[in-house]
């Protein structure tokens, strides 16, 4: 029986990367876009010089759960659903397959690994070939523990990935490296591969694949705009993914195409919804302090108050909650709650004056959490007294590091992610019963030496002296 490697058919615009690999470059950049085939066509490539020469080689993802995920149980269900590995890797030689170490022993002495550069495993082992995957978000020193062993050898590497960006280490390698003769530099849009098409918000790229037939998967060619519209990817980052630019969000604005939406739609308005109130908070130390009041209505959150001060003790943004008169279900506070604010144990503080904070973990990545925001931003209504915290969203930016600007914007836009993501996570429901009970100070003096701000008057009444006589 004859074996022909690769087993998957090549696409048109992958045969020139997969020649020149072939032709013997032993370094490649391909930034591919979202869903163009970057691991396919690398693992292919892998797996037919592992055949052809012995030895042992190594793909690699920023992590080992993604390389579990990505590559090794990748379930292909356009082919009656094999395993990708097992398609790429037929059983004719595979000598062994172990699936808890992810590896694979081929008949001819070569072992094909797949596991993260998260610990470090492949340093040390020497290899014959390195496929680095979505490289933009591996630890920046992983190509320096390869260095050595790619300069005393003859061993390939192929880095792939969406560029994400300037601030990266995969772009440095492309734009390093794009005019070199001994590399292999290939960046594609959906322009060059023309496997979808975008018609919407400004956008016509492959306007003549409406309606047809895409030849690789025998379905209709997709429109971009309505994953677009219907929330599943926001603008930017299917700008980033599809359009594979080199900059990661547009005009440096996260929330800026979402916001404009809102207002296209009508959603900055008076509406305030029903049930009970919760509030979402950045906490301070010697910067601001921020809170989002929001009602949850069939899932989308109404935004019905802002406030914001820096300075504070928690016994002061008691007064401020109970000054508004609304009924609270909970309220949210980020995972590192008991360090902030300087004032020792913030939680306990804070519950002493009735506020009993729930906690939002720490998720893997603040990039992720704000494409959720983005997404989010599509079924949220904002009240237009909350003009100052529309005007922090819309001014919430990347800076040149390729993470967010940390400045007067960030504080309320870093509590509107706690926010989306207590909801993400499936934590807001009320857990305070019949509502909030604000404890005041112990003195008349200790009232008044707090922020005028912090006081609503009424027939020349301060509220704490309102407050006594509930």
């Amino acid at each position: 029986m004859k074996i022909r490697i690769p087993t998957i058919e090549p696409r048109d615009y992958q045969v020139p990367f997969l020649k020149a690999f072939d032709a013997g470059k032993q370094y490649s950049v391909i930034s591919w876009h979202r869903r163009a085939g970057k691991d396919v066509t690398s693992f292919n490539a892998m797996v037919k010089r592992a055949i052809q020469t012995p030895g042992n080689y190594y793909y690699l993802f920023p992590t080992r759960a993604w390389a579990q995920r990505a590559l090794w149980d990748n379930i292909c269900e356009w082919a009656g659903g094999q395993k990708l590995v097992d398609l790429c890797c037929p059983k004719e030689i595979v000598r062994r397959k172990n699936n808890s170490d992810f590896f694979l022993d081929l008949i001819n002495g070569s072992r094909i690994k797949i596991d993260g550069t998260d610990n470090l495993n492949f340093v040390g082992q020497g290899g014959s070939g390195y496929v680095l995957s979505e490289f933009s978000l591996h630890k920046e020193e992983v190509s320096g523990f390869l260095a050595p062993i790619l300069t005393e050898g003859s061993a390939f590497v192929i880095f792939n990935g969406t560029l994400r960006g300037k601030s990266n280490h995969l772009w440095r390698l492309y734009d390093n490296n794009k005019d070199r003769k001994d590399w292999y530099t290939q960046w594609y849009t959906l322009e060059d591969t023309k496997t979808a098409y975008w018609v919407g918000d400004g956008i016509c790229i492959n306007p003549e694949l409406a309606g047809k037939i895409n030849p690789y998967d025998g379905k209709k060619f997709k429109n971009i705009q309505d994953d677009v519209d219907s929330g599943i990817i926001s603008y930017a980052m299917a700008r980033q993914e599809y359009l594979n630019e080199a900059v990661s969000q547009v005009e440096n604005s996260y929330y800026g195409h979402e916001l404009e939406i809102l207002r296209n739609e009508g959603r900055f308005g008076n509406t305030v919804g029903s049930g009970p109130v919760y509030t979402f908070w950045d906490l301070g130390t010697s910067d601001a302090t921020s809170i989002v009041f929001a009602q949850i209505v069939d899932g989308s959150p109404y935004i019905i108050d802002y406030y914001e001060s820096t300075g504070k003790k928690i016994e002061d943004y008691a007064v401020v909650i109970n000054s508004r008169n609304y009924k609270y279900g909970g309220h949210f506070a980020p995972h590192d709650v008991s360090k902030r604010m300087l004032f020792g144990d913030l939680v306990t503080k804070a519950k002493e004056v009735g506020i009993d904070f729930r906690r939002v973990p720490k998720t893997n990545s603040v990039l992720q959490d704000i494409e959720i925001c983005r997404r989010s931003l599509r079924k949220v209504h904002i009240h237009t007294r909350c003009q100052d915290f529309i005007e922090h969203l819309d001014s919430y930016r990347e800076g040149s590091s390729g993470r967010p600007i940390h400045d007067a914007h960030s504080h309320g836009a870093d509590a509107f992610r706690t926010m989306v993501m207590a909801m993400h996570l499936n934590l807001v429901s009320p857990y305070l019963g019949a509502g909030l009970e604000i404890k005041l100070p112990d003195s008349v003096g200790q009232a008044e030496a707090y922020a005028d701000d912090m006081f609503i008057q009424q027939d020349s009444k301060p509220l704490w002296k309102r407050m006594r006589n509930l």
